[in-house]
């Protein structure tokens, strides 16, 4: 009986796990292919868009690495795993920082403070959002590599070992301070620091009697503002505790609270996003159309 109940749980899971990914993947491809399509027909493309597309691809590529390590751990695990290993890290570590640059951005865009510091930041962040998502990739790789390198490197001799254990040791502080710690701090001061300028706003146009209906933008970016930074940090905090999580509720469980947090970070940025919102809708007209036509051929015949 027990046996039974953890098979069907076991193909529960497995079915949830793969609904979640297939689901993720379809909307971060759409995201993609509107901004594309955005691109091709010659349009400015925000520096925020960028960010997004950019994003997209690397939680895109993630998740199908891991649905992909999944399959695969039991068969061909040494021709394939290091390769995987490189691309997870390194879709990882790219969405950590490009989520965190995202969150900047918004602050950046949004607040109209006259601070001298404030005001450079501002200049040089805008200006240079193209380079950082590249700087961002590149730091991404280079500790991804190394990383992958050091987890499947053979150990001959003692004085080796120590040697591995000491830079290992190094490199993961490195990698918990700079990756994930250093990004969820930026994260969480330009999250707050934005909230903080959005409620004072509101507040003084509440004073003034300004209808609701000029309230609903602020309102609705301090949502955006408060749950970015919330799936940002369950990331995070899942991909740190990788060797915790995996032992307890196993890798199938695993992957299937990091494929639905990404997928829910994917539709909450499709309903704040006027563009993407404006297509979805588009496509639900299509679809109903569509429908609708063929009701009234089956009528016919």
């Amino acid at each position: 009986m027990a046996a039974s109940s953890l098979i069907i749980g076991s193909q529960v899971l497995s079915l949830a796990t793969g609904l979640s990914f297939l689901s993720g993947f379809l909307i971060n491809v759409f995201i993609v292919a509107v901004n594309i399509s955005e691109w091709k027909k010659r349009r400015p493309v925000s520096k925020i868009d960028k960010v997004i597309t950019s994003l997209v691809v690397s939680k895109t590529v993630f998740q199908v690495s891991c649905v992909l390590m999944l399959i695969l751990h039991d068969y061909l695990y040494r021709l394939s795993s290091l390769f995987l290993v490189l691309v997870i890290l390194t879709s990882m570590y790219s969405s950590i920082w490009l989520s965190t640059l995202l969150s900047v951005l918004f602050c950046l865009k949004i607040s109209t403070l006259q601070n001298a510091f404030f005001l450079r930041l501002k200049i040089l962040v805008l200006n240079r959002v193209f380079h950082l998502i590249m700087a961002f990739l590149m730091v991404s790789i280079s500790y991804a590599l190394i990383f992958s390198l050091m987890i499947h490197v053979e150990i001959f001799n003692n004085s080796t070992q120590k040697w591995y254990n000491n830079a290992y040791m190094g490199l993961h502080i490195s990698a918990l301070i700079f990756p994930t710690t250093g990004p969820l701090f930026i994260n969480f001061m330009s999250s707050v620091l934005l909230i903080i300028y959005l409620c004072n706003h509101v507040s003084r146009m509440s004073s003034e009697r300004n209808r609701k209906s000029h309230l609903d933008t602020y309102y609705k970016t301090i949502k955006f503002t408060i749950f970015s930074f919330l799936f940002s940090a369950v990331y995070i905090i899942l991909q740190q505790t990788y060797n915790h999580s995996s032992a307890v509720i196993g890798l199938l469980g695993y992957n299937f609270f990091s494929q639905i947090s990404s997928t829910l970070h994917s539709i909450y940025l499709i309903y704040v996003t006027a563009k993407l919102r404006i297509q979805v809708s588009n496509m639900v007209h299509f679809l109903r159309r569509c429908g609708d036509l063929k009701a009234q051929i089956e009528t016919v015949f």
